[in-house]
């Protein structure tokens, strides 16, 4: 043990005499180069993970972006346009917000005037398959508006009631509107639409009027009550 200790010992004596050994410039200048290549490639590493992030970032913003444009340009959309698919899932998604039953109907009577509002402008472009379809889709919401007014006569009349009046006005506004646009095309088929349309309006209103004072229709299916008969005929084929 002893030797070993005075080994070292002259070990660090010798090393104590030899001067001191400086780095070259040019070992200088590698070691720096390596130092700053080292840095340089951890620094292209972090950017490059965060401009993955930002690209992703992007991307998503801009789809979204993309998605909020479509959705509202739809809302105006028309039955020839590429758009009106998305406009009808727009619709369906708002029902989710209809909680009371007069939010129901008030959702079944926009849509009924949505599409009034499209068989008009169909009409005006002449395609009249396309308005046909809207004047249906305008029926089938007011069907379905008087089928929530009956629903609540059961739970609420009083309800139903004021349900029933802003339904029956609806129709009426509804066919005022049509009267206009019937005096107004040519084509017969375009009439023949508007005609059957404005009849199964009318027979809803009378429908919902007479259950409104009976209860129930007749066996018949007549109304009873004091619901006005349908003003226009349907037309002979």
């Amino acid at each position: 043990m002893t030797s070993e200790r005075q080994r070292l010992e002259a070990l660090a004596e010798r090393l104590r005499g030899v001067d001191p050994m400086m780095p070259s410039p040019a070992a200088k200048i590698r070691g720096w180069n390596l130092v700053s290549a080292a840095v340089q490639q951890s620094a292209t590493v972090h950017s490059r993970r965060h401009s993955v992030k930002r690209l992703i970032l992007a991307a998503v913003a801009a789809a979204v972006l993309l998605v909020a444009g479509a959705v509202a340009a739809s809302a105006d959309s028309l039955p020839d346009s590429a758009l009106y698919p998305l406009k009808g899932v727009v619709e369906q998604a708002r029902a989710a917000f209809a909680f009371t039953p007069a939010d129901r109907l008030t959702y079944r009577l926009d849509l009924a005037r949505t599409r009034l509002t499209e068989a008009e402008a169909m009409i005006a472009r002449h395609r009249v398959d396309l308005a046909g379809e809207a004047l249906n889709a305008m029926n089938d919401q007011l069907n379905a508006a008087a089928a929530l007014v009956e629903s609540e006569k059961g739970s609420d009349p009083a309800l139903a009631t004021d349900l029933e009046n802003r339904l029956v006005q609806a129709i009426a506004t509804h066919d005022r509107q049509l009267a206009g646009l019937q005096g107004q095309v040519t084509n017969p088929v375009a009439q023949n639409a508007i005609s059957q349309a404005r009849n199964r309006a009318a027979q809803t209103a009378q429908a919902a009027k007479a259950a409104g004072t009976s209860g129930n229709p007749n066996p018949n299916g007549k109304g009873q009550g004091s619901g006005p008969a349908s003003p226009h005929p349907t037309p002979k084929p």
